[in-house]
């Protein structure tokens, strides 16, 4: 599935991202299910088959000092779109907060994604204008 979201986004821009599915099964294997994960997942599923998939860690919001659920990845494939699976992955991620004692789900939303922002939105989400997301590999 991760390669299907790598397509869907790459339409969106005429892009065509290197996508090595070896490569990152080896990387989610090790990342989230070896001896430290640095993440949880959800699998949806019909009739035993994925049909989305949500990838969140627990962390902490300093600016104001709550816990939060950290969405790093929501997918839904495409024939299982506008069915609901993406709100109860939503719902399903405020229950986990709410059990870790978070108050707040925060996740960023490529800005050429317009469904998802008007999903997100649909949900009551708003987005933090304020803040420009940043990154530094190491």
């Amino acid at each position: 599935m991760a390669g299907e979201f790598y397509a869907f986004l790459a339409a969106m821009d005429d892009s065509d991202p290197a996508f090595d599915v070896e490569e990152t099964e080896a990387k989610l294997a090790r990342s989230g299910f070896g001896s430290k994960p640095l993440f949880s997942s959800l699998i949806a599923e019909v009739d035993g088959k994925p049909v989305g998939y949500a990838i969140y860690n627990i962390g902490f919001w300093v600016d104001t000092l709550q816990g939060m659920v950290l969405l790093t990845d929501l997918f839904v494939r495409e024939a299982w779109r506008s069915r609901g699976i993406g709100k109860q992955f939503m719902h399903r991620l405020a229950e986990i907060g709410k059990d870790e004692d978070c108050e707040m789900v925060v996740w960023t939303v490529w800005k050429k994604n317009e469904p998802a922002k008007r999903f997100y939105e649909h949900l009551g989400a708003a987005a933090i204008d304020d803040e420009q997301l940043m990154t530094w590999s190491i």
